[in-house]
């Protein structure tokens, strides 16, 4: 074997070991620092998680995610027409989950779905990694979204309140109640469930708050007086439907 001598050969490796060593854990650190950290998902983007989470546990097709959608975007719609600043945060986690208390196996019997969204929605928000120092605002908003309760003074919640309002209203109003025909106690026909369309028409208009709210509610009443006057042509003024 050509080289060192026996000898010097184990005096050279003795010397060069540690350098080697070292060399070697500097290069594993200079990797592990160099290396992308994967973020947890649950602080990462709170967003998408919460937005996931309703879209596995919260459909519907009258009040689940995509009406929180439409809630969430009129909001802001309205806000920017009243020249009104809003947290997009709490707003955004509100407008997902304020009907989750409605919807089972979430929904309680003899409890608001209101009320038991707010029981629920902390634990739902924690693990998707949510600011919680906002949780109390989320809360606030979904308190009072519900048609039937008074508007909040919070700027926030009354226009999230005229939002919600605003979805009973319109097109989407028909084709939402329209999709419970059969499934709720109050549209158990479809003769039912045009007289809901209609009473929403007459009733919803004057709850809403705002000023832009009111403009976007007329628009809305005039389709759904299309809509029924329509049915009405073809159905012999709704008798036979």
């Amino acid at each position: 074997m050509l080289g060192f001598p026996a000898p010097r050969r184990a005096s050279v490796i003795a010397w060069c070991l540690p350098i080697v060593i070292i060399a070697t854990l500097f290069i594993s650190s200079s990797a592990q620092s160099s290396a992308p950290i994967e973020a947890r998902p649950h602080l990462s983007d709170w967003r998408a998680n919460v937005r996931a989470f309703a879209e596995a546990h919260l459909q519907h097709t009258a009040w689940g995610p995509a009406h929180g959608q439409r809630d969430y975007e009129m909001t802001l719609s309205l806000a920017r027409a009243e020249g009104v600043t809003v947290d997009d945060d709490a707003l955004y986690a509100a407008a997902y989950l304020h009907d989750m208390g409605g919807i089972p196996p979430y929904a309680k019997a003899g409890v608001d779905h209101g009320d038991r969204s707010i029981q629920l929605v902390d634990s739902v928000l924690r693990e998707a990694g949510f600011p919680m120092e906002k949780s109390a605002l989320v809360k606030e908003i979904i308190d009072h979204h519900q048609y039937y309760r008074p508007a909040d003074t919070l700027a926030v919640a009354m226009l999230f309140r005229d939002a919600d309002i605003l979805d009973f209203l319109g097109a989407v109003d028909v084709a939402r109640i329209l999709s419970l025909t059969t499934r709720e106690k109050f549209t158990p026909d479809l003769p039912h469930a045009v007289e809901a369309i209609r009473q929403n028409m007459l009733q919803m208009p004057g709850r809403l708050q705002s000023a832009a709210a009111k403009r976007e509610g007329v628009k809305r009443v005039a389709e759904m007086q299309r809509y029924l006057d329509e049915l009405a042509a073809e159905s012999d003024s709704l008798r036979v439907l």
